[in-house]
């Protein structure tokens, strides 16, 4: 499984030719893109910055935890009284 999806990738590219643009799209017209409009008109490279950043943060991939990404198994233990958990990705079940 790749680290990005295309959709990601696309949007790297993006951002570093017009970052608001690569913003509203993963992020929509909230403050992620009013801060970013603000960094791209003091630099481009402040605005670069931020979109990869949030591209990255907010990546199509990446497990989330409240949303079930992982789940929770027993694994045996060598004493039988005590009891442990372990994390187990689901996709690959």
């Amino acid at each position: 499984m790749s680290v990005y999806s295309g959709r990601d990738i696309a949007l790297f590219v993006v951002a570093f030719f017009f970052p608001p643009l690569a913003i509203l799209v993963k992020r929509g017209c909230g403050i992620d893109f009013l801060i970013n409009i603000c960094l791209w008109a003091l630099g481009a490279v402040p605005g670069i910055i931020h979109a990869f950043y949030i591209v990255h943060k907010h990546n199509d991939n990446f497990e989330d935890l409240e949303r079930g990404g992982l789940q929770y198994q027993q694994v045996p233990s060598e004493e039988p009284s005590r009891v442990a958990y372990g994390a187990t990705n689901a996709d690959h079940q």
